[in-house]
Protein backbone atom coordinates (compact mmCIF):
# COMPACT_ATOMS: atom_id res chain seq x y z
CA UNK A 1 0.00 0.00 0.00
CA UNK A 2 1.04 3.34 -0.90
CA UNK A 3 2.46 5.96 2.31
CA UNK A 4 0.25 8.54 1.00
CA UNK A 5 -2.88 6.00 1.44
CA UNK A 6 -2.39 5.08 4.95
CA UNK A 7 -4.48 7.83 6.76
CA UNK A 8 -7.25 5.69 5.37
CA UNK A 9 -5.84 2.16 6.49
CA UNK A 10 -5.72 3.83 9.68
CA UNK A 11 -8.92 5.24 9.17
CA UNK A 12 -10.50 1.67 8.61
CA UNK A 13 -8.90 -0.11 11.55
CA UNK A 14 -10.49 3.23 13.78
CA UNK A 15 -13.82 2.28 12.19
CA UNK A 16 -13.32 -1.58 13.19
CA UNK A 17 -12.76 -0.42 16.33
CA UNK A 18 -15.76 2.10 16.46
CA UNK A 19 -18.18 -0.46 15.13
CA UNK A 20 -17.33 -3.00 17.27
CA UNK A 21 -17.84 -1.12 20.16
CA UNK A 22 -21.10 -0.02 19.09
CA UNK A 23 -22.76 -3.08 17.74
CA UNK A 24 -20.71 -6.56 18.58
CA UNK A 25 -23.88 -8.65 20.36
CA UNK A 26 -25.76 -5.24 19.76
CA UNK A 27 -29.39 -7.77 19.98
CA UNK A 28 -27.96 -8.99 23.77
CA UNK A 29 -26.81 -5.42 25.20
CA UNK A 30 -29.19 -2.93 23.86
CA UNK A 31 -33.01 -3.36 24.45
CA UNK A 32 -35.90 -1.55 22.15
CA UNK A 33 -37.26 1.81 24.06
CA UNK A 34 -40.62 3.72 22.95
CA UNK A 35 -38.48 5.20 19.86
CA UNK A 36 -38.52 1.72 18.34
CA UNK A 37 -41.52 0.66 19.20
CA UNK A 38 -43.36 3.74 17.45
CA UNK A 39 -40.89 2.93 14.88
CA UNK A 40 -41.88 -0.95 14.00
CA UNK A 41 -45.81 -0.09 13.90
CA UNK A 42 -45.39 2.17 11.95
CA UNK A 43 -42.90 0.37 9.38
CA UNK A 44 -45.85 -2.83 9.88
CA UNK A 45 -48.29 -0.11 8.61
CA UNK A 46 -46.31 0.65 5.64
CA UNK A 47 -45.26 -3.13 4.57
CA UNK A 48 -48.84 -4.94 5.69
CA UNK A 49 -51.44 -2.77 5.06
CA UNK A 50 -49.70 -0.58 1.98
CA UNK A 51 -50.19 2.49 4.37
CA UNK A 52 -48.24 6.07 3.15
CA UNK A 53 -46.65 7.39 6.63
CA UNK A 54 -46.65 10.78 5.79
CA UNK A 55 -46.00 12.09 9.55
CA UNK A 56 -42.26 11.66 11.28
CA UNK A 57 -41.35 11.16 14.93
CA UNK A 58 -43.10 13.80 17.13
CA UNK A 59 -40.75 15.98 19.00
CA UNK A 60 -39.93 16.13 22.43
CA UNK A 61 -39.80 19.62 21.98
CA UNK A 62 -43.67 20.83 20.82
CA UNK A 63 -46.29 19.18 19.40
CA UNK A 64 -45.06 18.99 15.71
CA UNK A 65 -43.81 15.97 13.74
CA UNK A 66 -40.52 15.48 11.75
CA UNK A 67 -40.45 14.13 8.09
CA UNK A 68 -41.13 10.27 7.90
CA UNK A 69 -37.84 9.62 5.82
CA UNK A 70 -36.41 7.24 8.65
CA UNK A 71 -39.48 4.91 8.37
CA UNK A 72 -38.99 4.17 5.21
CA UNK A 73 -35.40 3.48 5.30
CA UNK A 74 -36.39 0.94 7.72
CA UNK A 75 -38.57 -0.59 5.11
CA UNK A 76 -36.14 -3.01 3.47
CA UNK A 77 -34.85 -3.94 6.45
CA UNK A 78 -38.14 -4.89 8.48
CA UNK A 79 -39.13 -6.59 4.71
CA UNK A 80 -35.51 -8.26 4.58
CA UNK A 81 -36.17 -9.64 8.68
CA UNK A 82 -39.44 -11.00 7.86
CA UNK A 83 -40.74 -7.51 9.97
CA UNK A 84 -38.34 -8.60 13.13
CA UNK A 85 -37.41 -4.97 14.61
CA UNK A 86 -33.67 -6.43 14.98
CA UNK A 87 -33.48 -4.73 11.53
CA UNK A 88 -33.46 -1.21 12.52
CA UNK A 89 -30.09 -2.27 13.85
CA UNK A 90 -28.64 -3.28 10.80
CA UNK A 91 -30.14 0.03 9.20
CA UNK A 92 -28.01 1.92 12.40
CA UNK A 93 -24.92 -0.10 11.48
CA UNK A 94 -25.27 1.02 7.79
CA UNK A 95 -25.94 4.82 9.05
CA UNK A 96 -22.86 4.75 11.02
CA UNK A 97 -20.72 3.68 8.59
CA UNK A 98 -21.74 6.65 6.25
CA UNK A 99 -21.50 8.81 9.13
CA UNK A 100 -17.85 7.56 9.68
CA UNK A 101 -17.30 7.95 6.04
CA UNK A 102 -18.55 12.31 6.00
CA UNK A 103 -17.00 12.90 9.17
CA UNK A 104 -13.69 11.55 8.22
CA UNK A 105 -13.65 12.65 4.77
CA UNK A 106 -15.10 16.66 6.16
CA UNK A 107 -12.25 17.04 8.19
CA UNK A 108 -9.64 15.87 5.74
CA UNK A 109 -10.49 18.08 3.42
CA UNK A 110 -11.78 21.50 5.51
CA UNK A 111 -8.25 20.42 8.00
CA UNK A 112 -5.62 17.61 7.32
CA UNK A 113 -5.23 13.70 7.83
CA UNK A 114 -3.56 14.03 11.27
CA UNK A 115 -6.64 16.15 12.53
CA UNK A 116 -9.38 13.59 10.33
CA UNK A 117 -7.48 10.64 12.33
CA UNK A 118 -7.55 12.77 15.60
CA UNK A 119 -11.71 13.31 14.89
CA UNK A 120 -12.30 9.69 14.03
CA UNK A 121 -10.73 7.93 16.54
CA UNK A 122 -12.45 10.31 19.56
CA UNK A 123 -15.81 9.88 17.32
CA UNK A 124 -14.65 6.12 17.11
CA UNK A 125 -14.05 5.47 20.89
CA UNK A 126 -16.20 8.12 23.11
CA UNK A 127 -18.53 6.15 25.04
CA UNK A 128 -21.28 8.85 24.77
CA UNK A 129 -20.83 8.95 21.30
CA UNK A 130 -20.77 5.33 21.36
CA UNK A 131 -24.37 4.99 23.31
CA UNK A 132 -26.27 7.35 21.24
CA UNK A 133 -25.03 5.93 17.88
CA UNK A 134 -26.36 2.38 19.29
CA UNK A 135 -29.66 3.07 19.84
CA UNK A 136 -31.49 2.89 15.99
CA UNK A 137 -33.47 6.29 15.88
CA UNK A 138 -33.97 9.01 13.54
CA UNK A 139 -31.23 10.73 15.18
CA UNK A 140 -28.71 8.55 14.28
CA UNK A 141 -28.82 10.70 10.92
CA UNK A 142 -27.68 13.87 12.46
CA UNK A 143 -23.62 13.70 13.10
CA UNK A 144 -23.28 12.86 9.30
CA UNK A 145 -25.38 14.97 8.15
CA UNK A 146 -24.36 18.46 10.31
CA UNK A 147 -20.83 17.87 9.22
CA UNK A 148 -22.03 18.15 5.60
CA UNK A 149 -24.08 20.72 6.10
CA UNK A 150 -20.99 22.23 7.64
CA UNK A 151 -18.66 21.48 4.75
CA UNK A 152 -20.97 22.89 2.59
CA UNK A 153 -20.62 26.33 3.98
CA UNK A 154 -16.81 25.67 4.15
CA UNK A 155 -16.72 25.89 0.49
CA UNK A 156 -18.78 28.38 -0.26
CA UNK A 157 -17.15 31.10 2.31
CA UNK A 158 -13.37 29.52 1.37
CA UNK A 159 -13.78 27.77 -2.46
CA UNK A 160 -16.54 30.26 -3.64
CA UNK A 161 -18.13 26.73 -4.61
CA UNK A 162 -21.81 28.70 -4.78
CA UNK A 163 -23.15 25.55 -6.09
CA UNK A 164 -22.81 24.16 -2.79
CA UNK A 165 -25.76 26.33 -1.46
CA UNK A 166 -27.70 23.98 -3.51
CA UNK A 167 -26.37 21.21 -1.61
CA UNK A 168 -26.55 22.59 1.89
CA UNK A 169 -30.46 23.55 1.27
CA UNK A 170 -31.00 19.96 0.48
CA UNK A 171 -29.51 18.75 3.50
CA UNK A 172 -30.99 20.86 5.41
CA UNK A 173 -34.51 19.44 4.52
CA UNK A 174 -32.99 16.45 4.78
CA UNK A 175 -32.06 17.30 8.25
CA UNK A 176 -36.06 18.26 9.22
CA UNK A 177 -36.10 14.39 8.93
CA UNK A 178 -33.74 13.79 11.51
CA UNK A 179 -34.15 16.12 14.59
CA UNK A 180 -35.95 19.29 16.43
CA UNK A 181 -32.60 21.16 15.92
CA UNK A 182 -32.97 21.72 12.18
CA UNK A 183 -34.59 25.02 13.72
CA UNK A 184 -31.22 26.56 13.98
CA UNK A 185 -29.86 25.53 10.68
CA UNK A 186 -31.37 28.34 8.65
CA UNK A 187 -29.54 31.60 11.20
CA UNK A 188 -26.69 29.89 11.00
CA UNK A 189 -26.57 29.61 7.46
CA UNK A 190 -27.56 33.38 6.85
CA UNK A 191 -25.08 34.26 9.39
CA UNK A 192 -22.47 32.15 7.44
CA UNK A 193 -23.23 33.74 4.61
CA UNK A 194 -22.10 36.81 5.15
CA UNK A 195 -18.61 36.14 4.93
CA UNK A 196 -19.14 35.32 1.31
CA UNK A 197 -17.76 37.87 -1.45
CA UNK A 198 -20.47 37.69 -3.85
CA UNK A 199 -23.62 38.71 -2.06
CA UNK A 200 -25.74 38.59 -5.41
CA UNK A 201 -24.93 35.20 -6.94
CA UNK A 202 -25.25 34.40 -2.74
CA UNK A 203 -28.96 35.69 -3.02
CA UNK A 204 -29.95 34.40 -6.37
CA UNK A 205 -28.47 31.23 -5.29
CA UNK A 206 -30.04 30.82 -2.08
CA UNK A 207 -33.55 31.87 -3.49
CA UNK A 208 -33.21 29.21 -6.41
CA UNK A 209 -32.74 26.45 -3.73
CA UNK A 210 -35.67 26.71 -1.30
CA UNK A 211 -37.55 23.67 -3.32
CA UNK A 212 -34.65 21.73 -2.86
CA UNK A 213 -35.49 22.60 1.00
CA UNK A 214 -39.12 22.34 0.92
CA UNK A 215 -39.37 19.20 -1.05
CA UNK A 216 -38.41 17.72 2.38
CA UNK A 217 -41.66 19.34 3.76
CA UNK A 218 -43.88 17.71 1.02
CA UNK A 219 -44.71 14.46 3.21
CA UNK A 220 -45.68 16.49 6.20
CA UNK A 221 -47.97 19.25 4.01
CA UNK A 222 -49.65 16.72 2.24
CA UNK A 223 -50.68 15.04 5.43
CA UNK A 224 -51.38 18.52 6.87
CA UNK A 225 -53.77 19.12 4.17
CA UNK A 226 -55.84 15.55 3.88
CA UNK A 227 -56.13 15.82 7.13
CA UNK A 228 -57.40 19.18 7.31
CA UNK A 229 -54.79 20.12 9.99
CA UNK A 230 -52.60 23.66 9.69
CA UNK A 231 -49.06 22.37 10.73
CA UNK A 232 -49.00 26.29 11.34
CA UNK A 233 -51.73 25.38 14.64
CA UNK A 234 -48.75 23.12 15.71
CA UNK A 235 -46.19 25.38 15.92
CA UNK A 236 -48.28 28.35 17.04
CA UNK A 237 -49.02 25.70 20.17
CA UNK A 238 -45.23 25.52 20.24
CA UNK A 239 -44.79 28.98 20.65
CA UNK A 240 -47.51 29.55 23.11
CA UNK A 241 -46.59 26.69 25.32
CA UNK A 242 -43.40 26.74 25.08
CA UNK A 243 -41.58 30.22 24.25
CA UNK A 244 -41.23 32.72 27.69
CA UNK A 245 -42.05 36.58 26.38
CA UNK A 246 -39.14 38.38 25.69
CA UNK A 247 -35.44 38.41 25.94
CA UNK A 248 -33.76 37.76 29.86
CA UNK A 249 -30.05 38.34 30.07
CA UNK A 250 -30.41 35.78 33.34
CA UNK A 251 -32.20 33.44 31.30
CA UNK A 252 -29.79 33.37 28.69
CA UNK A 253 -26.94 32.40 31.12
CA UNK A 254 -28.51 30.11 32.32
CA UNK A 255 -29.47 28.45 28.69
CA UNK A 256 -25.87 28.76 28.02
CA UNK A 257 -24.83 25.28 29.40
CA UNK A 258 -27.82 24.01 26.85
CA UNK A 259 -25.78 25.05 24.48
CA UNK A 260 -22.36 23.83 25.05
CA UNK A 261 -23.53 20.44 26.85
CA UNK A 262 -21.86 18.44 24.18
CA UNK A 263 -18.73 19.27 25.99
CA UNK A 264 -19.71 17.78 29.02
CA UNK A 265 -20.79 14.78 26.83
CA UNK A 266 -17.87 14.09 25.53
CA UNK A 267 -14.97 15.08 27.21
CA UNK A 268 -16.39 13.81 30.91
CA UNK A 269 -14.24 12.06 32.96
CA UNK A 270 -14.67 10.43 36.35
CA UNK A 271 -14.49 13.19 39.23
CA UNK A 272 -14.69 15.63 37.26
CA UNK A 273 -17.26 18.37 37.80
CA UNK A 274 -19.44 19.01 34.45
CA UNK A 275 -18.91 22.64 34.44
CA UNK A 276 -14.98 22.29 34.45
CA UNK A 277 -15.14 21.29 30.98
CA UNK A 278 -17.24 24.43 29.79
CA UNK A 279 -13.47 26.00 30.40
CA UNK A 280 -12.36 23.71 26.55
CA UNK A 281 -14.82 26.92 24.74
CA UNK A 282 -13.62 29.50 26.98
CA UNK A 283 -10.18 28.62 26.21
CA UNK A 284 -11.34 28.43 22.14
CA UNK A 285 -12.72 32.08 22.12
CA UNK A 286 -9.67 33.22 24.25
CA UNK A 287 -7.53 31.55 21.35
CA UNK A 288 -9.31 32.71 18.64
CA UNK A 289 -9.35 37.04 19.78
CA UNK A 290 -5.20 36.82 19.36
CA UNK A 291 -5.19 34.36 16.30
CA UNK A 292 -3.31 35.46 13.61
CA UNK A 293 -4.20 33.02 10.49
CA UNK A 294 -6.86 34.99 8.37
CA UNK A 295 -8.25 30.94 7.81
CA UNK A 296 -9.01 29.56 11.37
CA UNK A 297 -10.16 33.21 12.75
CA UNK A 298 -13.39 32.88 10.06
CA UNK A 299 -13.39 28.90 10.38
CA UNK A 300 -13.78 30.04 14.34
CA UNK A 301 -16.75 32.13 13.42
CA UNK A 302 -18.42 29.49 11.17
CA UNK A 303 -17.96 26.79 14.15
CA UNK A 304 -18.95 29.50 17.17
CA UNK A 305 -22.17 29.86 15.26
CA UNK A 306 -23.54 26.49 15.69
CA UNK A 307 -23.25 27.14 19.55
CA UNK A 308 -24.24 30.79 19.85
CA UNK A 309 -27.15 30.44 17.85
CA UNK A 310 -28.38 27.61 19.59
CA UNK A 311 -27.81 29.79 22.84
CA UNK A 312 -30.00 32.27 21.67
CA UNK A 313 -32.25 30.47 20.50
CA UNK A 314 -32.87 28.26 23.44
CA UNK A 315 -33.32 31.34 25.88
CA UNK A 316 -36.41 31.69 24.40
CA UNK A 317 -37.56 28.14 25.53
CA UNK A 318 -39.27 27.65 28.52
CA UNK A 319 -39.05 23.57 28.44
CA UNK A 320 -37.24 21.02 28.64
CA UNK A 321 -33.86 19.64 27.25
CA UNK A 322 -31.71 16.80 26.70
CA UNK A 323 -28.22 16.53 25.64
CA UNK A 324 -28.79 15.22 22.06
CA UNK A 325 -30.41 18.40 21.69
CA UNK A 326 -26.94 19.56 20.47
CA UNK A 327 -25.21 16.13 18.73
CA UNK A 328 -24.94 18.32 15.97
CA UNK A 329 -22.35 20.19 17.02
CA UNK A 330 -20.30 16.92 18.80
CA UNK A 331 -17.85 16.78 15.71
CA UNK A 332 -17.28 20.97 16.42
CA UNK A 333 -16.19 19.83 19.79
CA UNK A 334 -13.37 17.57 18.44
CA UNK A 335 -12.46 20.15 16.03
CA UNK A 336 -12.42 22.63 18.77
CA UNK A 337 -10.21 20.10 21.14
CA UNK A 338 -8.02 19.77 17.96
CA UNK A 339 -7.46 23.52 17.49
CA UNK A 340 -6.75 23.98 21.10
CA UNK A 341 -4.30 21.16 21.46
CA UNK A 342 -2.19 22.40 18.16
CA UNK A 343 -2.09 25.93 19.95
CA UNK A 344 -0.64 24.58 23.00
CA UNK A 345 2.00 22.84 20.86
CA UNK A 346 3.37 25.75 19.10
CA UNK A 347 4.87 26.50 22.80
CA UNK A 348 7.13 24.18 21.94
CA UNK A 349 7.40 22.97 25.23
CA UNK A 350 8.94 19.35 25.01
CA UNK A 351 6.92 17.34 27.51
CA UNK A 352 3.85 18.68 26.09
CA UNK A 353 3.47 16.02 23.43
CA UNK A 354 4.09 13.31 26.21
CA UNK A 355 1.58 14.87 28.78
CA UNK A 356 -1.15 15.04 25.46
CA UNK A 357 -0.41 11.43 24.38
CA UNK A 358 -0.77 9.88 27.97
CA UNK A 359 -4.01 12.11 29.27
CA UNK A 360 -5.70 10.88 25.73
CA UNK A 361 -4.72 7.30 26.44
CA UNK A 362 -5.86 7.37 29.90
CA UNK A 363 -9.16 8.98 28.07
CA UNK A 364 -9.45 6.41 26.02
CA UNK A 365 -9.26 3.63 28.45
CA UNK A 366 -11.93 5.36 31.02
CA UNK A 367 -14.28 5.81 27.90
CA UNK A 368 -14.27 2.61 27.03
CA UNK A 369 -13.47 0.20 29.88
CA UNK A 370 -16.65 -1.07 30.19
CA UNK A 371 -17.53 -1.81 26.64
CA UNK A 372 -15.31 -4.48 25.37
CA UNK A 373 -16.93 -7.54 27.03
CA UNK A 374 -20.31 -6.96 25.86
CA UNK A 375 -23.43 -7.65 28.14
CA UNK A 376 -25.51 -11.00 26.89
CA UNK A 377 -28.41 -10.67 29.26
CA UNK A 378 -30.35 -7.75 28.62
CA UNK A 379 -31.77 -6.07 25.37
CA UNK A 380 -34.12 -6.85 22.24
CA UNK A 381 -32.89 -10.68 22.75
CA UNK A 382 -34.02 -10.75 26.06
CA UNK A 383 -37.38 -8.88 25.04
CA UNK A 384 -37.80 -11.67 22.75
CA UNK A 385 -37.84 -14.35 25.19
CA UNK A 386 -40.59 -12.45 27.61
CA UNK A 387 -42.62 -12.32 24.79
CA UNK A 388 -42.52 -15.90 23.57
CA UNK A 389 -42.49 -16.98 27.34
CA UNK A 390 -46.04 -14.64 27.05
CA UNK A 391 -47.07 -17.09 24.47
CA UNK A 392 -46.50 -20.52 26.05
CA UNK A 393 -48.51 -19.34 29.03
CA UNK A 394 -51.59 -17.71 26.57
CA UNK A 395 -50.86 -14.50 27.91
CA UNK A 396 -51.61 -12.07 25.59
CA UNK A 397 -49.79 -8.82 25.28
CA UNK A 398 -52.28 -6.13 24.32
CA UNK A 399 -51.42 -2.93 21.71
CA UNK A 400 -49.55 -0.45 22.51
CA UNK A 401 -47.59 2.06 20.54
CA UNK A 402 -44.42 2.06 22.01
CA UNK A 403 -43.93 -1.02 23.73
CA UNK A 404 -41.76 -3.32 21.21
CA UNK A 405 -43.24 -6.63 22.78
CA UNK A 406 -46.84 -5.71 22.25
CA UNK A 407 -45.40 -5.82 18.57
CA UNK A 408 -43.48 -8.41 18.99
CA UNK A 409 -47.23 -10.49 20.07
CA UNK A 410 -48.96 -8.88 16.80
CA UNK A 411 -46.47 -10.11 14.33
CA UNK A 412 -45.49 -13.48 15.88
CA UNK A 413 -49.03 -14.52 16.54
CA UNK A 414 -51.64 -12.16 14.43
CA UNK A 415 -49.44 -11.95 11.41
CA UNK A 416 -47.97 -15.48 12.29
CA UNK A 417 -44.27 -14.58 11.24
CA UNK A 418 -41.60 -16.63 12.33
CA UNK A 419 -40.22 -16.26 16.01
CA UNK A 420 -37.99 -18.99 16.28
CA UNK A 421 -35.04 -16.57 15.61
Amino acid sequence: MKLKNLHWAIFFLILIIGLYLRFWGIESAQSFGWDQGRDSWLVRDIIVKKTWVLNGPRTGVGHFHLGPLWYYLLVPFYYLTNLDPTGANYLNILINILNFLAIFWVTLKIFNKKAALFTIFIYATNKYLIEINRTPWNVSLVSGIAALIFYGIYQIIFKKNYYWIFIVSFLTGLFFHAHFSVIFLPLIIILSFILTKDKKKTLIYSLLSFPLFFIWLTPNIIYDWQTKYNNLNLFSNFFKDYLIDGFHLRFFIYRLYDAFIQFQTILSLPKVNRFVVLIVPVVYFIFLLFEKNKKQKVLGYLISLWFLVPAFGYSFYGGSTSEYYMLMNSVLVIYIVFYIQNRLLRFQFKPLLLLLIVFWLGFTYFQTKDLWVKDDTNGLKKQKEEVRQRIRNNNKINFNEGDIQSYLWQIWVEDKKNKLH
